[in-house]
């Protein structure tokens, strides 16, 4: 069994009963704190826990991304964004600075639970400056 507790944006999970107990009358006396059992949700992330381990998503994060940006029609690719795939295009509408930096700091954070984006948004964020809506690979292609 393992019992959570909650302070100010911190979770502290243990297994044994006895140390819960002690470590929650001392984090108790200094903190207002909030007693949780299995949690399912915590900071946008999705918590499952079974027998084999705690799994952590952002599936509703994702979804609700999707919707934020009208990106629910957008197709799915199964291989990750070669390096060489954005450039600079003079030739491009422009998309508005605000929108992309709220998109790519969105996606920043939907890397704690899928680190394998990293380097895509990462790269993205390399073009925060004059974003355009149309890219090198798709132009090339």
């Amino acid at each position: 069994m393992l019992v959570q507790i909650y302070v100010d944006d911190i979770i502290f999970g243990v297994v044994n009963e006895p140390l819960y107990e002690d470590f929650y009358k001392l984090i108790q006396a200094e903190f207002k704190v909030s007693m949780m059992r299995e949690m399912k949700f915590f900071l946008g992330l999705q918590i499952k826990q079974t027998n084999n381990g705690i799994y952590i998503h952002q599936t509703k994060y994702v979804k609700e991304l999707l919707k934020k940006f009208k990106l629910e029609d957008t197709k799915e690719m199964k291989t990750l964004m070669h390096p060489t795939c954005l450039g600079l295009d003079e030739e491009s509408n422009k998309v508005d600075n605000s929108q992309y930096r709220a998109m790519i700091g969105s996606f920043l954070y939907l890397t704690t639970s899928r680190p394998n984006i990293l380097f895509s948004v990462g790269l993205c964020a390399r073009f925060q400056q004059d974003p355009s809506s149309l890219n090198y690979c798709q132009k090339n292609i």
